[in-house]
């Protein structure tokens, strides 16, 4: 996002804690640093011992950067909540006056709501909400996501923004070079792809359970599901323990966490992108799988789902197996073509970053037009 704001002249930087999931990354703290063409400070993230608190990691000198620093810049755009540094974050914009436009992430979503609930409930009611309340604007990145801000009967206004992805350059020859990559493929067989994180809300054991059903309903029907993510070890190994007892083990490719260009290739080298999640605000990989002129069928609960819908740029079906299966079926039957050219423009004209950058620009000049 900061690359293609600096592309389209914006003078955009980036702070944030060195976390790093489980790990802190392993760059330079406390000063600007080049990472991936932008500029970077990070600061040293401390997490509490216990698990349960993990969550909230702390990064104190952020902070006492933002005090001294944050009167040089005109709006903070906010990526988090029910994070510390976020949190604290918003606060002193507050007190220095700064307007702050915030990308929630997800995390108003009923469904987020509800893990560690009464830890949120708290956090909301003691912090956040204050925060909420106080910003400039929220980023809406779909139309679900607005609706969980009217759930919550936030105050501030709300700006259509969605995620930006980048726009590959589509080869002819992805198919076959991703059968070179990945030899244990059946030459000729329809490929489903499944990227995301190994994850219960991701769906991937509907989609399992669905393709089970396909199998049995129209055995001599082919497909290969292509399976790209990581989470859990033992999770994952409930995952593979139930394409066995469905018998279609043989069917299924594990390949793990993919990214760059071998991510790209999968996109590309596939027939159908499936996402049966049972929440998602926005949907970045669906946006990729896009970009890819990919079609993509998915559960009405992706944000990107009505989106998709309205350009004929795939399917939407119920995460219910049976269902599932026969929107597999259809997906399987209908011709390839229109809806990977309608997946690619509707990725071009409204989630690629050449368009998206010059929208978000605009949305901050609005921000502070109304700020004064």
């Amino acid at each position: 996002m900061v690359a293609a704001q600096r592309a389209a002249g914006l003078r955009a930087a980036l702070v944030a804690s060195n976390d790093d999931g489980p790990t802190l990354m392993q760059e330079p703290t406390g000063r600007w640093i080049e990472h991936r063409g932008i500029p970077v400070q990070l600061f040293p993230r401390w997490s509490p011992p216990l698990r349960p608190l993990r969550e909230f990691a702390y990064a104190p000198a952020l902070a006492r950067w933002l005090k001294r620093h944050l009167h040089e810049w005109d709006l903070l755009h906010v990526h988090s909540l029910f994070s510390w540094p976020a949190s604290r974050g918003m606060a002193i914009a507050r007190a220095r006056g700064t307007p702050y436009l915030i990308h929630c992430l997800g995390h108003l979503q009923p469904w987020s709501l509800s893990q560690s609930a009464w830890r949120k409930r708290l956090y909301l009611a003691l912090i956040e909400r204050r925060n909420l309340d106080g910003a400039a604007a929220l980023q809406a990145t779909s139309p679900m996501e607005a609706a969980d801000f009217a759930r919550l009967r936030l105050h501030p206004p709300v700006l259509d923004l969605p995620l930006g992805v980048s726009l590959p350059t589509l080869r002819e020859d992805a198919r076959a070079r991703l059968a070179q990559a990945l030899p244990a493929l059946e030459a000729g067989v329809p490929r489903l792809l499944f990227l995301s994180r190994l994850h219960p809300k991701k769906g991937l054991e509907r989609l399992l359970e669905a393709l089970a059903l396909l199998q049995r309903n129209q055995p001599q029907r082919p497909w290969q599901l292509l399976i790209a993510g990581s989470g859990e070890p033992a999770y994952e190994q409930e995952l593979r323990g139930l394409a066995e007892r469905l018998a279609i083990a043989h069917r299924c490719h594990w390949l793990g966490f993919v990214s760059g260009e071998r991510k790209d290739l999968l996109l590309q080298g596939c027939d159908w992108f499936v996402l049966p999640s049972s929440a998602e605000n926005f949907g970045i990989a669906v946006a990729e799988a896009l970009a890819a002129a990919t079609p993509v069928l998915l559960s009405p609960a992706v944000g990107l789902a009505a989106a998709v819908a309205e350009a004929g740029a795939g399917l939407l079906s119920s995460v219910d197996p049976p269902q599932l299966a026969e929107s597999l079926s259809t997906a399987l039957e209908r011709p390839r073509a229109p809806l990977a050219q309608a997946a690619r423009r509707l990725a071009e004209e409204r989630y690629g970053w050449p368009s998206l950058a010059g929208r978000m620009i605009e949305g901050y000049e609005q921000i502070l037009r109304a700020h004064g």
